[in-house]
């Protein structure tokens, strides 16, 4: 039998680990996580989105957790955060000591307070104005980042994401996982809603009002279901692992009485319940690359 010893050890070379810089023991930026902890640490360099940060604080924390649930102790990672926004789930990682890039639209990421922030965590700024082509990856080299936080994005892309996932893919090292967090499309307030604007003669989707008012880059132009997501990810590649989710729910609504012929619905990955999807994309190995081919590139 092999000794606690060799098995930390095999997997430290799994996950490209192979001196003790690469080690983190303790908190590298503050001893509370709390969210006043965080509002705090984010306070010192000036203004931060406190609303955003304290309606998602759980998910924040939460995700990380679904993240680093297969990594060991200690290890150090080279994590990409792609929609950065204002690096508040950044901060979760960047405080256990792993190593982050951050890309987002200069929205956020060209104000004096992000940059702080992002100086103080160590993370490297990229910038991206043509998210279509992944322009802010095209630099990465490849098979150099261990994790991709995806989280609260894939529902704003409002083009043909291709291209993107190539150069993800590429960046991706073998054993890599991409995180996913988005809507559940099938949340039961979120159906309640679309049917009632639907009866009323309204709209279906995004209403014209909130195209106009909402901010770009802020619409969700594309909610989807735990089928979809797999679906979505297998289109791309057959190299991808989609296997391991997790459905995120808010107090109290997990325990929502449901009857008859909806409960066999929801065991087949259709849960009104949860509002938020987790997803582990998992890249075991590459092989077959993303296979499929954006319609006006040449076959």
């Amino acid at each position: 039998m092999r000794s606690i010893d060799g098995l930390a050890a095999e997997a430290l070379i799994l996950l490209g680990v192979t001196d003790s810089s690469d080690r983190i023991t303790q908190f590298t930026l503050s001893q509370d996580e709390s969210l006043e902890g965080a509002i705090s640490w984010f306070a010192q360099f000036g203004p931060t989105d406190t609303n955003y940060l304290r309606s998602h604080f759980d998910r924040f924390k939460a995700t990380r957790e679904f993240a680093l649930a297969d990594v060991p102790a200690g290890i150090r990672l080279k994590i990409l955060d792609v929609g950065a926004h204002w690096l508040h789930n950044a901060f979760f990682y960047a405080n256990r000591g792993h190593h982050l890039i951050v890309t987002d639209a200069v929205d956020t990421l060209e104000r004096s307070a992000v940059r702080e922030a992002a100086k103080k965590m160590g993370a490297e700024i990229r910038l991206t104005t043509r998210m279509e082509k992944g322009d802010s990856l095209v630099h990465l080299p490849d098979d150099s980042v261990d994790i991709v936080l995806f989280c609260e994005v894939i529902e704003h892309l409002a083009f043909n994401p291709i291209p993107f996932w190539k150069h993800v893919y590429r960046a991706l090292k073998p054993g890599g996982h991409i995180i996913i967090t988005t809507p559940n499309a099938f949340y039961h307030r979120s159906l309640k809603r679309r049917i009632e604007r639907m009866m009323r003669g309204e709209c279906i989707g995004l209403a014209v009002s909130e195209i106009m008012s909402v901010g770009t880059h802020g619409h969700h132009w594309k909610e989807f279901t735990l089928g979809e997501l797999r679906e979505y990810f297998g289109y791309l590649s057959p190299d991808f692992d989609t296997s391991r989710s997790k459905m995120l729910y808010r107090p109290g609504e997990k325990q929502l009485l449901i009857e008859g012929d909806l409960e066999t619905v929801i065991q087949q990955n259709v849960d009104i319940r949860a509002y938020n999807i987790f997803l582990d994309v998992a890249l075991p190995v590459k092989a077959d690359g993303i296979k499929v081919r954006p319609p006006w590139e040449p076959s």
